[in-house]
């Protein structure tokens, strides 16, 4: 992070020249924040930082998303602020002093920020003071003294926050990062590695007040991926809030998030999570739904030879009368007809659900675990001939990609498609 101290070096000298211009615009410009980062550090330092910066858009839905307005008698924390894009948008809630001293007294009450990073935050309280001077603010102190007026963005590790530190806060914004932490194994949380975006998410959760007004970015697998289950139903109990989704972050970050946005509430809390669609038929009415058995690194070819299918052998909508490729396989294996659906899949495909009919004659097949299987509980052919119509429907498509935006289907969200 020493690399990014140059950044900040160059925004001090902005602010002593007190040249307004694009330079200065650029440094506070939310959709050029994360290519700037780029420039002064790796791929690699940004991955372990988990820095993806929030860009106008979506920092704007973030702020809007708040259930009680900004004013000064708010305390607005973002406890993983970053370079302060959040921080940055809440400012523009607040009014100005004609001094920008006076103003930032005033915002320095209202805007608390947290990272591990220095230099992340000195650049957010830079970028602050560079909003408050293009608002129209007189540069009456030293950049030194400005930075001071801050005193609540702050270098400080948000998982060691203690509850008292907090009482005060009314409003909590963040955009947590989006790699793997080991999990905390508190009882909600799977073992090995889970977001921390989820742990950081909840810890804060469990903090705050209640009737805390609330607005975070999340990555999509909290919303629907199988391992946070434990996660939501413990965040539903706190929060009556809406989920907003997204898409993608941005260009550079290929993960999907949504708005969370609420207020903590005590045991009564309520979050629809996705749209509910009312189905007297779902899929997994008709059919059994299952993750191919066979993982093929790990698996010895060991037992009787079967016709083996997986992703790269899989046509997309056809009808596979012959399988060449053979294994052996000793697991269980499945008995024509049934349909494959490729787990890997992002929203961006033209098809969430890409599928095709196997009907192999008398014969079992060895189905590997990046397809999931849809076996028809009737036996019959024509029922997967229908479900891969159905598969290939603008509905499902539509359905998918508002159930689940990570890049790969799960058994559960096949499962739940409505059958009409």
């Amino acid at each position: 992070m020493n690399k990014f101290a140059e950044y900040n070096q160059y925004l001090k000298e902005l602010i002593e020249a007190m040249l307004i211009n694009q330079n200065m615009h650029d440094a506070v410009n939310l959709d050029i924040s994360d290519g700037l980062l780029r420039s002064y550090l790796s791929k690699e330092k940004i991955y372990s930082a988990g820095a993806f910066f929030t860009g106008q858009n979506l920092a704007t839905l973030v702020v809007n998303s708040l259930k009680q307005p900004i004013t000064f008698s708010s305390v607005v924390l973002d406890p993983t602020c970053g370079t302060g894009n959040l921080l940055i948008e809440c400012s523009r809630k607040l009014d100005i002093e004609k001094q920008l001293s006076e103003t930032l007294k005033k915002w320095g009450h209202v805007l608390w920020g947290f990272d591990i990073h220095e230099t992340f935050v000195e650049s957010c309280k830079l970028r602050l003071i560079i909003e408050a001077l293009l608002r129209g603010c007189k540069l009456d102190c030293s950049v030194a003294e400005a930075l001071d007026y801050l005193k609540n963005i702050k270098l400080k590790d948000a998982m060691i926050v203690q509850p008292d530190e907090l009482k005060s806060v009314t409003h909590l914004i963040m955009n947590p990062p989006f790699n793997l932490w080991p999990s905390p194994e508190t009882g909600i949380w799977k073992k090995g590695k889970v977001n921390a975006a989820g742990i950081v998410f909840e810890h804060f959760i469990s903090l705050v007040n209640l009737d805390c007004c609330i607005s975070a970015v999340l990555p999509d697998v909290l919303r629907s991926g199988s391992r946070y289950d434990n996660f939501r139903s413990s965040i539903a109990e706190k929060i009556s809030g809406i989920c907003e989704v997204w898409g993608r972050f941005n260009k550079q970050a290929d993960v999907d998030v949504f708005v969370l946005s609420g207020f903590k509430v005590e045991n009564k809390g309520n979050i629809k999570w996705h749209q509910k669609i009312s189905a007297a038929v779902t899929l997994a009415d008709e059919f059994d739904v299952c993750i191919g058995p066979v993982v093929h690194y790990r698996d010895p070819e060991i037992g009787c030879e079967y016709p083996f299918l997986h992703a790269k052998n899989v046509i997309n909508w056809s009808e596979i009368n012959n399988i060449d490729e053979k294994r052996r396989f000793r697991g269980r294996v499945i008995v024509p007809p049934f349909v494959v659906v490729k787990r890997t899949s992002s929203p961006s495909d033209l098809y969430r659900a890409a599928a095709a009919i196997i009907n192999v004659e008398d014969k079992a097949v060895a189905v590997e675990n990046h397809l999931i299987v849809l076996k028809p509980k009737s036996g019959k052919l024509q029922d997967c001939i229908n479900v891969i119509e159905l598969l290939a429907s603008d509905f499902v498509n539509k359905y998918l990609n508002e159930r689940i935006r990570l890049r790969h289907l799960t058994v559960n969200v096949i499962k739940s498609i409505p059958l009409f």
